[in-house]
């Protein structure tokens, strides 16, 4: 069951793509062995899902793979020397011992390209599936959990392993690979791209064990019970140095929360976080956070880095109309969506501001199957929402001290009181540089 997610939440969330202040999600987890591996990062990464079992399955996977410190012995000159021989188009070795002693005096006197290509591709292809076997056998003498287990029955149960570990390594002669090359081109090459695809797997798993245990992550657990349930222990965000953390609890009882605090108090970067644990989640993948536990969403839509549509000749804040009438749609159309809206509708006037927002917020408070975080600066408009039990209210808590902001990045129950607007635009200086013109002028 595919989870469902947009461009506009992606890029929100910085998956693949990068902005000012932040590289792409994506380049955090790039620690496969392979090239083929990085392209099956990028799959799955592109590949959320709303099947819990899947979901559990690959987190155990990992989860064992870390326990057991498990390493495939693999390269990646060797995986590219099969790749490239598996897409070798010349013809056929001869696989009779006249003709194949000839090929090999032939070339041992002067070596072809494409007699290399193919003695080096099924040499390391033998030796891969030797490595796969010994791999296969740790496995399966542990207790390793069913999607692993069934990942490597997948390897066992290919004709090309089954035909190719017939002769040792150490063994291999020149007449061997003859007749192995029109075997392997011929009948086994759909074999071979499935082999790949399970090792490229397995490399991708690798990665994230490590990097989960190198970098202080947890893997999320699932609950498969309907009921709207989100609990996530010190969430922080990875591209924030040092980042202070904070926990989140939502159920069918608060599933809306409404967050406030003043400029700069880390909003934005807060949501960013939660939505990111939220769809690493759903990917199977370990997340920025001492521990999560989660109902499965079918998707997640969010409003964070909403541009202009100039293209179109759209105004910022039509555009924020369009984004949360997509919103609707999506939740009238399917139900455990999780929504994200920072500053909602910022691109107004206040007045306009607090009217559409109460008006949408309202009617989204009877939705409750879904998650929503809406923040705004608009902080009167919780006296017009306290009436709604499910509403939550949330702050990034910011004080001052001896005239001076203190930013703590917590997270508090409340309503922010702080203003930093005034305090931001004296403390630049621009009324001074302002009457300084106008000295200049006269």
């Amino acid at each position: 069951m595919k989870f469902s997610i947009d461009q506009q939440s992606l890029r929100d969330l910085n998956i693949f793509t990068s902005t000012a202040d932040a590289m792409p999600i994506i380049k955090l987890f790039k620690l496969t062995k392979t090239p083929g591996g990085r392209e099956m990062l990028h799959e799955m990464m592109n590949s959320p899902s709303s099947d819990i079992n899947f979901l559990k399955n690959r987190t155990a996977t990992i989860q064992y793979i870390n326990d057991q410190k498990l390493s495939l012995a693999i390269s990646s000159d060797q995986l590219d020397l099969i790749e490239h021989y598996l897409k070798h188009d010349k013809s056929f070795l001869r696989n009779n011992i006249i003709d194949s002693s000839i090929d090999f005096f032939k070339n041992k006197i002067h070596l072809g390209v494409s007699y290399y290509t193919i003695t080096t591709g099924i040499k390391y292809i033998i030796k891969l599936t030797e490595t796969l076997r010994e791999y296969v056998q740790t496995i399966k003498e542990s207790n390793a959990p069913n999607g692993i287990k069934l990942h490597v029955e997948k390897i066992l149960d290919l004709p090309l392993v089954r035909k190719t570990t017939t002769i040792p390594f150490s063994k291999l002669r020149f007449y061997h690979i003859n007749k192995i090359d029109g075997v392997v081109r011929k009948k086994l090459q759909k074999d071979l791209r499935v082999l790949l695809r399970l090792v490229y797997e397995l490399d991708v798993y690798e990665a994230l064990a490590y990097i989960m245990e190198t970098k202080g992550m947890c893997l999320p657990n699932y609950t498969a019970s309907e009921t709207l349930s989100v609990s996530i222990k010190g969430v922080y965000h990875p591209e924030i140095k040092n980042a202070v953390v904070n926990d989140i609890e939502i159920d069918q009882h608060n599933n809306m929360t409404f967050l406030t605090g003043s400029n700069m108090a880390g909003k934005s970067s807060f949501l960013k976080a939660v939505g990111l644990s939220v769809y690493l989640a759903h990917i199977g993948f370990p997340i920025f956070a001492n521990q999560m536990t989660t109902t499965v969403f079918n998707g997640m839509i969010t409003t964070i880095n909403l541009p202009d549509n100039l293209t179109n000749g759209l105004s910022h804040y039509y555009s924020e109309v369009k984004r949360v009438k997509e919103t609707a749609t999506r939740l009238s159309e399917d139900k455990n969506i999780f929504v994200i809206f920072d500053e909602l509708f910022r691109g107004t006037n206040v007045k306009d501001a607090f009217d559409a927002s109460l008006l949408i917020i309202s009617e989204l408070t009877s939705i409750r199957n879904s998650a929503f975080f809406i923040s705004t600066h608009v902080v009167e408009l919780a006296e017009e929402l306290t009436k709604y039990q499910n509403v939550s209210f949330k702050y990034i808590d910011t004080f001052f001290e001896e005239e001076r902001p203190i930013f703590t990045y917590k997270l508090v129950s409340g309503i922010s009181k702080e203003r930093l607007g005034m305090y931001i635009v004296k403390n630049e200086g621009i009324v001074e540089i302002i009457r300084e013109a106008v000295k200049n002028q006269q």
